[in-house]
């Protein structure tokens, strides 16, 4: 199956599951180009503010320094700490100012949040994850190195078992840990992933009881580690969400704007195929769009023009008949006064010709213009109960398979006439006749009646259903008719929307074969 076929076939039929589709297409796509366009500017904002936070909440840790003991820093830094926000207090930093706009914009916000005017200023710098790890890894060398410097005899594990051994090496890790000063190990569970991470130092004054900075060096630094403050990957799901909420809204607006849009056209089909059957309903209620109510009163207009042309031609007809059999009424009166019996009688034949071709050429523009109602009947009993009569008269016809009912909306009159046209086609030309009625594969139904006749050449068999065609050349009745009786049988069907197929039967005469399609909903 190529691309082509295989979107033809998913995209939906239905003109409201495709406006459906559509208004969701198009919700999705702008979400999409908004995300993309505001993505950049929602992460820088929001990084703004968790760095702006970051900053605020260093610059109150150090005014609390200032303002306590010296011996409760270390109490003040441990209830500071937290998995993202490491803390510790060095002599002095080797942390420059600086050089790029981020950090000295964080850095002007930091001072800021300080109040500092005069003195030595904070500062900030932007590590990445390359300078975060390489920052641990210096930390826990200098931390190895302290410990050998200090602690040289710290026991070795190798010859311990597994378990044992795991158990012995971390307890000694942690008994390092404890050894080690903090400023050395205060990274060690930092996690560098959540990168870029703002290392800061900020001064750190003793105040004095006069309320002034004791000196004008810092007396320690402040060094803080924060990381956490650039907004995590997963807050796309949060738009994800937001998308799927909306689509829905819509879809469900969409669902029964489109199914009103839809309903109109549906009147209008249904109405359209009843026309197309021969029945002229009721005209539409010209509802929904302006472009709708356009077709459907072009419609009406349209219906009430073809009925009143069908009624012109009915009443041209019906003139027609009436004026035809004046004449050849005058003419049957005045050939009884023809003396020469033989000359007589081959007048009042042709006469009976006349007025037979004249009926039956009405009947066929009867047909055509017929307007019977059109209602519910059981299908399988009207050809049954048509077979039952022609039996009873001794005709060799049998109605064959399950009578099961079958409720079909048509006209009665036009089917019955139909069918009894191929019905005496059959019995003229066959021994037997079979009839039978069976279910389509599509909801339809089928008529067959199936002779052991001579049947009519492939050839000729499009040209039977001609006005006045016969295979038989001769125009006497008793060995074909006039000619129209298949035309009239075949434009009845169509009427109702149906066909008639020939084809040879398995008695090797002709199978006529009746189509009419599913009902479709009045």
């Amino acid at each position: 199956m190529t691309k082509r076929r295989l979107i033809k076939r998913l995209w939906p039929q239905s003109l409201t599951a495709q406006l459906v589709c559509l208004l969701l297409g198009a919700i999705i796509l702008t979400h999409i180009v908004l995300g993309v366009m505001l993505a950049e500017e929602r992460r820088d904002a929001v990084a703004s503010e968790r760095r702006g936070y970051a900053l605020s909440r260093v610059a109150a840790i150090s005014r609390i320094l200032t303002t306590t003991p010296r011996d409760n820093w270390a109490d003040v830094l441990r209830v500071a700490q937290s998995s993202q926000n490491r803390l510790r207090l060095v002599p002095e930093t080797d942390l420059q100012a600086g050089d790029g706009f981020v950090s000295d914009s964080l850095t002007h916000r930091l001072n800021e949040a300080l109040s500092l005017e005069n003195g030595i200023p904070a500062r900030v710098e932007i590590l990445s994850e390359d300078d975060c790890w390489d920052e641990r890894k210096s930390l826990r060398r200098d931390k190895e190195d302290y410990l050998e410097r200090n602690y040289p005899q710290r026991p070795d594990d190798d010859d311990e078992d597994d378990d044992q051994g795991k158990r012995v090496d971390d307890h000694h890790h942690r008994d390092d840990d404890r050894r080690a000063p903090w400023s050395m190990r205060y990274l060690d569970r930092f996690d560098c992933h959540t990168a870029p991470v703002m290392r800061l130092v900020v001064p750190v004054n003793m105040i004095g009881t006069n309320g002034e900075p004791t000196g004008t060096e810092p007396d320690v630094w402040l060094e803080a580690m924060i990381g956490g403050v650039m907004p995590p990957p997963w807050f796309v799901f949060d738009n994800l969400l937001r998308v799927l909420a909306s689509g829905l809204v819509i879809a469900v607006i969409a669902f029964f704007l489109a199914r009103r849009i839809s309903r109109s056209w549906d009147v209008l089909t249904r109405a359209a195929d009843r026309v197309g059957r021969g029945d002229y309903p009721e005209p539409v209620p010209e509802t929904g769009p302006i472009e709708i109510r356009r077709a459907t009163k072009a419609f009406n207009r349209m219906t009430a023009r073809l009925k009143r042309f069908v009624e012109d031609r009915t009443r041209m007809l019906a003139a027609i008949s009436h004026d035809l059999r004046t004449p050849i009424t005058s003419l049957r009166l005045r050939a009884e006064f023809v003396e020469d019996p033989e000359n007589r009688a081959r007048i009042i034949e042709t006469l009976d010709e006349m007025e037979q071709m004249v009926e039956a050429a009405m009947t066929f523009a009867r047909e055509e213009t017929a307007n019977e109602e059109t209602r519910k009947i059981d299908l399988t009993a009207l050809v049954e109960s048509a077979v039952e009569d022609l039996a009873e008269t001794g005709r060799p016809i049998t109605f064959i398979g399950q009578g099961a009912t079958r409720v079909y909306p048509c006209r009665p009159l036009s089917i019955k006439r139909a069918f009894g046209n191929l019905v005496a086609n059959a019995l003229n030309f066959g021994h037997t006749v079979e009839v039978a009625v069976r279910d389509a594969d599509d909801g339809g139904l089928w008529i067959e009646i199936a002779d052991d006749g001579p049947g009519i050449p492939v050839e000729q068999r499009e040209q039977v259903f001609e006005p006045f065609f016969r295979i038989e050349e001769s125009r006497n009745r008793d060995t074909g008719g006039i000619g129209l009786g298949m035309a009239i049988a075949r434009t009845a069907i169509r009427a109702h929307g149906g066909e008639i197929y020939l084809e040879e039967s398995q008695k090797g005469g002709l199978l006529a074969r009746i189509y009419l399609p599913p009902a479709q909903p009045q």
